[in-house]
């Protein structure tokens, strides 16, 4: 294995570890520069509204212009919902009229979103925060993943 897949591997069984453990998850933005690990927790401020996480996506996306930085991504906890891409739910959903927070069908997921230049891989898994279990993958079997913190490096995009 590379430094990279190393890495997401070190991330993703730390996340498990870490939920398991506590039972909650803080939220934590890394960055893989000059093959150095580097971690920041992320105020939970920055996570309250859409405008604020746009705020932190852009500042994320800013760092990845720099040539020394290999891998950047979030692990946190979330929602997670099963919506229609072409559905009107999904528009509003998008736009930021509605959380998914706030559907009546949803499901608490651990989420490691891995980004580097040549692509992103967005792990996530289903928990149980009351009893501290981490169960089956949640993107297994669906679509594509989206949101605000994907894409860190998509000024690399040809």
């Amino acid at each position: 294995m590379n430094i990279l897949n190393d890495f997401k591997e070190s991330l993703r069984k730390s996340m498990i570890m870490n939920f398991e453990k506590d039972g909650f998850l803080a939220p934590v933005l890394f960055f893989l520069q000059n093959n150095t690990p580097c971690f920041a927790l992320i105020p939970r401020e920055l996570l309250a509204s859409n405008e604020k996480k746009e705020i932190l996506a852009d500042i994320i996306k800013k760092k990845c212009f720099e040539p020394n930085v290999f891998a950047a991504g979030i692990i946190m906890e979330a929602n997670a919902a099963k919506i229609d891409i072409d559905s009107s739910l999904a528009k509003l959903v998008d736009n930021g009229d509605i959380r998914v927070s706030e559907l009546k069908e949803k499901v608490d997921i651990i989420v490691l979103i891995f980004s580097t230049p040549e692509g992103e891989e967005i792990i996530t898994y289903v928990v149980d925060c009351e009893k501290k279990v981490v169960g089956e993958p949640f993107s297994e079997g669906y679509g594509q993943l989206k949101g605000k913190f994907s894409g860190f490096f998509s000024w690399n995009k040809n």
